[in-house]
């Protein structure tokens, strides 16, 4: 087949490309077949054991990667958290004392030192509960086992509770962690 052409530029070209993109054998000439593809044969389906190795392959990898990742972030996972508790530390008690090891409770080596106490003071009207009312009382009238009571029964951020935090007046609030240690 020959495309159509203008007269006035002679006859169409027998054979190669077409002004089109395409290209046309030229008369005569047979056109040489492509080489023939190779077949690839079609994969084979995994069996039961087939299925259970790459399970246990896939298993043991994650295992594997999990144990690894868990081994380089522990370093830097220690060293950070070593680091932000000397911060607050320093921060919150000047820094901890030598003998305190890796506590850094103020109470557990020495406490805190001799703590300023005065005389208690009444527990006044702290709320309506009676029974919290009774270790106010008791509190006042000295028995530092029911200051302990009393802080510790008591509502968050409630009058009974900064009340028992001050074992009746006797100390300033959360300067001791219990009541009973000032006997």
């Amino acid at each position: 087949m020959t495309p159509p052409h203008d007269p006035a530029y002679g006859t169409a070209p027998t054979g190669g490309w077409t002004p089109w993109g395409t290209w046309e054998p030229a008369v005569g000439r047979p056109v040489p077949a492509a080489p023939p593809v190779p077949a690839v044969p079609a994969p084979r389906p995994l069996g039961p054991g087939g299925i259970a190795v790459v399970v246990a392959g896939l298993v043991i990898g994650m295992v594997l990667a999990a144990v690894v990742g868990a081994l380089l972030l522990r370093g830097a996972a220690d060293d950070a958290g070593t680091a932000a508790g000397e911060a607050i530390g320093q921060a919150m008690f000047g820094g901890v004392s030598e003998d305190a090891g890796w506590y850094a409770d103020p109470y557990a080596v020495g406490g805190l030192g001799p703590v300023e106490q005065t005389d208690p003071v009444p527990p006044g009207e702290l709320g309506p509960d009676p029974v919290l009312d009774a270790y106010a009382q008791e509190c006042f009238d000295g028995d530092l086992q029911s200051c302990d009571d009393l802080y510790m029964e008591s509502a968050p951020l409630s009058d009974y509770e900064e009340y028992g935090s001050t074992c009746g007046g006797r100390v300033k609030a959360w300067t001791v962690p219990y009541c009973t240690e000032l006997d």
